[in-house]
């Protein structure tokens, strides 16, 4: 049945998600890079063997499973696996360390999506795109998806410094901003008032969720002490992070900002110790792996499965992925600068901040089906980049992230 085809998924995935992850931690290098080529080599096996025709061999002995990535239930559960990686991320950062680096924080998002943002519309025109396309171009290039960042800091004990809190506070900032630049380039009507909205629920709800949420939060908590069952303080917090990520969605911002800010507020509660532990065990061993393999497997997507296709874009790819670089490190560093930290510090933050991932996904999804990009040529081609665009970002950002911290 489907059901028992994805339980046979998600246990190959973990299998091989923990093997690769060991072999590269042998290697001296992040375990989540292990779990990301994990599903790149996974979703290989599924695109050219275990396509059906090339698996009717066992037909006789039994049926053969059927592999699918891209299933609802498969992606439900690496979606979950991303919540959980933020609000451990939460958990695990200080208010007072982020409102020291606030100031920091927003230098860091501002410098990182006006850079990325202008470099990817002059490249896109320089590369031969309408404006039009090159507009797009530059809001794909805009949002940082902090999770492959979060987990590397977390990988080398990090997460909870200057830098990390730097790049987190920066993460949520500039996810806001993104929205904003996407709404307002992207609205064909209304363009102010749409804007104007989803600014008014991003107020919202961090005054309910945030500033609220802090005040009443150690009340709520204690539901979790009275209620005696076993493990129902755990039960309650998880219940909250939840809640917190379906109200962040419906404000318009990412679920994984509701998830954060979950984690900030349950993490001030003395009481959130007992829970850190349990809350790591459930999501590294089942749900983050599974996220960062789905991540891996994305390489394949359906449409782009014709490898004939990433090399006749290869060299437009190749530009457009230096800008992307480029850009976070040259804007987030320079933001970084202005805040007060060091070069180094400054370096560090700016490479934090180079994954591309869901966001980017996101917009190029919603530029098609707004027909802001009429040519369907186009079209395809500005997925395959953003595909490239994601996965190379989320390959090489580990690596430099602890280049910079052994040196």
């Amino acid at each position: 049945t489907d059901l028992f085809n994805v339980l046979l998924l998600v246990a190959v995935s973990l299998i091989f998600a923990r093997v690769f992850g060991y072999l590269f931690s042998k290697l001296k290098q992040p375990a989540v890079i292990g779990e990301i080529v994990s599903g790149i080599f996974l979703g290989g096996l599924v695109v050219f063997f275990f396509s059906g025709q090339n698996f009717t061999i066992f037909n006789y002995v039994f049926s053969p499973p059927t592999f699918d990535f891209n299933s609802y239930e498969f992606a439900l559960l690496a979606e979950i696996g991303i919540l959980f990686l933020l609000f451990i991320s939460g958990l695990e950062t200080s208010i007072s360390k982020l409102k020291k680096t606030g100031k920091t924080s927003t230098f860091v998002a501002i410098g990182g999506v006006i850079a990325p943002f202008l470099l990817g519309i002059v490249s896109g025109i320089i590369l031969g795109f309408a404006v039009q396309e090159s507009i797009v171009i530059g809001l794909i290039l805009t949002a940082t998806s902090v999770g492959v960042t979060a987990r590397t800091l977390m990988d080398l004990h990090v997460l909870d410094t200057d830098v990390g809190a730097t790049i987190l506070g920066a993460a949520v900032i500039d996810d806001i901003i993104g929205i904003l630049f996407l709404v307002s380039v992207m609205s064909i009507q209304s363009t102010i008032m749409d804007t104007l909205w989803i600014g008014i629920k991003i107020v919202i709800f961090f005054v309910i969720f945030l500033y609220i949420g802090l005040r009443i939060m150690d009340k709520i908590l204690d539901l979790g002490e009275k209620i005696y069952l076993p493990k129902a303080f755990l039960s309650i917090s998880i219940a909250i992070f939840l809640l917190y990520s379906f109200f962040a969605d419906e404000a318009g911002i990412s679920g994984i900002i509701g998830a954060f800010v979950a984690g900030l507020i349950i993490g001030q509660n003395v009481r959130s110790i007992k829970i850190s532990d349990d809350i790591k065990t459930i999501g590294y061993g089942l749900f983050i792996p599974i996220f960062f393999v789905w991540i891996g497997s994305r390489f394949w997507e359906e449409s782009s499965t014709d490898l004939s296709l990433y090399a006749m874009i290869g060299l437009i790819a190749f530009v457009i992925i230096i800008v992307s670089i480029i850009g976070k490190i040259i804007g987030c560093g320079i933001g970084a600068k202005l805040g007060g930290m060091s070069n180094m510090q400054s370096l560090q933050v700016g490479i934090g901040m180079i994954p591309r991932m869901e966001v980017a996904l996101i917009i190029i999804a919603t530029a098609v089906s707004r027909g802001i990009l009429a040519d369907p040529i186009v079209a395809h081609q500005l997925l395959i980049i953003t595909i490239l665009l994601s996965i190379f970002t989320t390959l090489i950002t580990p690596f430099l992230i602890k280049a910079t911290y052994i040196s």
